[in-house]
């Protein structure tokens, strides 16, 4: 269906809103799963969830976006030969950050991270689109300086090798990554209450979404890891 024509009659910000109460169950879901039973919601939050933003360098991304479509023109006359095979094609900026979330993944867990066995391992990745000037949009406006706002939470004992391996990618000086700067953060100590930190990172992560679901701009806008099983 044309974008010109949207079935949601619900606004930009009921919309986002909707996106940012399913990023708190997820977190929610994977805190019930991961923290020990004498450790609050607030001392895990606190001990292992990032939030991460990542900027692309424009120039470099330029290359990548050229290089992928035709990878991605590649695959397509390989699906006309081979009838029924699949493979997930993502944007340039989501790749970027789907080999960031492999790399880190294989820090942690090793080079096996992607066998269903370890899939309870991997840690949660929430990753959203945003455009400069969401915060102030009244409808939909003009898609500059696409970035990535991301929100990590991490099983015990996992963080440290997270934040080594952010340093690797960020002193990778080839062309491995596009990234202008990656910008870590862990959750603000400006509330006691975690849970209000969490909230507000979902309803900061989820702003462009509404727009974006209403008036289709940007292709790829949301990833959430672990992929889910086939």
């Amino acid at each position: 269906m044309s974008k010109n024509n949207p079935i949601h009659s619900a606004s930009p910000s009921a919309i986002a809103k909707d996106y940012s109460d399913w990023f708190e169950t997820e977190i929610e879901y994977f805190l019930d799963r991961n923290r020990l039973p004498f450790q609050s919601y607030d001392s895990f939050i606190e001990a292992n969830a990032f939030f991460v933003t990542f900027s692309f360098d424009k120039r470099k991304l330029a290359r990548r976006k050229s290089r992928l479509s035709v990878s991605e023109a590649d695959v397509h006359s390989d699906r006309i030969k081979l009838r029924g095979s699949k493979r997930r094609q993502l944007s340039a900026e989501f790749d970027n950050v789907d080999r960031v979330y492999k790399d880190v993944c294989q820090a942690i867990l090793g080079s096996n991270f992607h066998r269903p066995s370890k899939r309870k391992e991997q840690p949660l990745m929430i990753a959203a689109a945003d455009v400069n000037g969401t915060r102030y949009w009244r409808s939909s406006g003009p898609i500059e300086n696409m970035h990535i706002h991301s929100i990590w939470v991490f099983g015990g004992g996992q963080r440290g090798s997270f934040r080594q391996k952010i340093e690797d990618i960020r002193s990778d000086v080839n062309d491995r990554f596009d990234f202008d700067e990656i910008n870590v953060s862990e959750v603000s100590k400006a509330d006691r209450n975690r849970k209000i930190d969490v909230q507000r990172l979902s309803s900061y992560s989820s702003k462009f979404l509404g727009f974006n679901t209403i008036d289709l701009s940007v292709q790829d806008d949301l990833e959430m890891y672990p992929l889910r099983l086939p």
